[in-house]
């Protein structure tokens, strides 16, 4: 019988278009990665890739390989899950990922409740950028994870993943008490023209979250300052006065000497999601740490709330 992480391994080859980048969607070296197209091609009797210069590709054996096995894989995952979800018990184990806020304020304080109602269900976690966590769903290198996207729609996804949204997370500007804004209640886009920020690296999900306050205007915020995590954005706006654009949800400690401006435009939000794969639709686990996330949401004080209107899903 053909080996199940063979045929995972084509299968995401066929989908990523590289031995490395299939090794990290998989979690795997590259070399691993090879090992197992080897296999697989020497137990079917034929090549399922060669070599097309410095890169690789399916060959027609390969890629039939590849369509009929994402099918079976889909199957085999679907028939797991109903297994388990004939108990109605979530059990097991499930890896959820995330981005840093995310999992500061959604997924950490979920987890004494689901211990707590699921104590046979094991949670483990991956910090990435969004982008990368649909792969990794997509992949099955995690089951779930948390996205976002800072427009009031759903990021780009295949449709073998389902979606729901969490919530929707406003943001606020994060600047020292000393700066001439700090004393506003509220602050308009135009009153940030000209004003030095400090922004998640370039193309970023959140810096392109800040280049897009300013579209209305047809400007672009004045970058001076770059940073990751937003413990640092904040020491920016301590040490040299820049502005940060900083969400509530998962927002770390602020010091004293910082203040906390509203922005007047409340879509200026972030639409926070969990996506996992429609073959874990049945799955207990899913369905309860999605209960607990909301509810997590629904009790933090000023920071998310559901989307104007009502939320769909996918």
């Amino acid at each position: 019988m053909i080996d199940v992480l063979a045929l995972r391994t084509l299968v995401v080859l066929d989908s990523v278009g590289s031995v490395t980048a299939t090794a990290e969607a998989l979690g795997y070296t590259s070399a691993a990665i090879s090992h197992q197209l080897q296999k697989l091609s020497r137990y079917i009797g034929a090549p399922v890739t060669e070599r097309t210069g410095r890169g690789i590709a399916l060959t027609p054996m390969g890629r039939e390989l590849s369509r009929r096995g994402t099918q079976l894989l889909q199957e085999l995952e679907s028939l797991e899950t109903d297994a388990r979800a004939r108990s109605g018990e979530p059990r097991g184990r499930i890896t959820v990922g995330g981005f840093s806020t995310g999992i500061r304020g959604v997924l950490v304080p979920s987890l004494p409740r689901l211990k707590t109602t699921a104590p046979e269900l094991s949670i483990t976690n991956i910090e990435e950028e969004p982008d990368e966590l649909i792969d990794m769903v997509t992949a099955g290198r995690i089951d779930a994870s948390l996205i976002f996207d800072w427009r009031e729609s759903l990021p780009l996804v295949p449709s073998t993943l389902n979606s729901e949204l969490i919530a929707v997370d406003r943001a606020d500007i994060v600047m020292h008490r000393d700066h001439h804004l700090a004393s506003r209640s509220k602050v308009t886009r135009r009153d940030l023209l000209d004003e030095v920020f400090v922004s998640a690296p370039r193309n970023g999900v959140c810096h392109r979250w800040l280049t897009a306050l300013f579209d209305p205007l047809n400007a672009e915020p004045r970058i001076e300052y770059w940073a990751m995590e937003y413990d640092t954005q904040i020491e920016f706006a301590r040490a040299v006065g820049a502005l940060a654009l900083v969400p509530r949800l998962g927002r770390p400690h602020l010091p004293e000497d910082v203040a906390v401006v509203e922005l007047d435009d409340p879509s200026i939000a972030r639409w926070i999601y969990l996506v996992w794969r429609s073959s874990m639709s049945a799955s207990p686990a899913i369905a309860l740490l999605l209960k607990e996330m909301r509810s997590v949401v629904e009790e933090a004080p000023d920071s998310a709330g559901s989307a104007p209107g009502g939320a769909g899903s996918r």
